[in-house]
């Protein structure tokens, strides 16, 4: 049996547009990890820092005998690990910022894409029209008329 053209291009708009979509996965798969990977590293080097803020701050309060001295030690420490969580903050927001330009970019290009192959796909429907119906050609010059859009003039 024949298949019309028009499910041929069904079919090959279908199969474009689960391309489409696999590779999209493809990259949010990969930004998640680059997420999951930033937030780990930045885990850890926050706490190996804290670690590292918590030994000086005991050893300072160690050598540290009248309650004034404790009390600044103490507030050093709580300086740094603030300090530590606003940088934190910033690398966040940066990183944020860096996979919604990713995101931003790469829905462009999908949009750009979609829009180009919807056009070629409006063509060949419309070449396969003019093909299968010779009077579409007055037909659309037509309507193009009445909606005022035609610069041929009538026959």
């Amino acid at each position: 049996m024949h298949e019309h053209p028009i499910a041929n291009g069904s079919r090959e708009n279908i199969a474009h547009l689960s391309h489409s979509l696999e590779m999209a996965l493809g990259q949010n798969r990969a930004l998640l990890e680059d997420m999951v990977r930033f937030t780990r590293d930045e885990s850890l080097r926050l706490a190996r820092m804290q670690l590292d803020h918590a030994g000086t701050a005991f050893a300072q309060m160690h050598d540290r005998h009248d309650l004034s001295a404790l009390v600044g030690a103490q507030q050093e420490w709580i300086k740094q690990a603030m300090n530590e969580y606003a940088a934190l903050g910033l690398r966040y927001a940066e990183m944020v910022q860096g996979l919604t330009q990713q995101v931003q970019s790469h829905v462009q290009a999908a949009a750009s894409e979609f829009g180009h192959q919807a056009a070629e796909d409006a063509e060949d429907l419309g070449r396969t029209l003019e093909k299968n119906m010779p009077h579409a050609q007055s037909i659309h010059a037509q309507a193009a008329m009445n909606n005022g859009h035609s610069s041929m003039p009538a026959e």
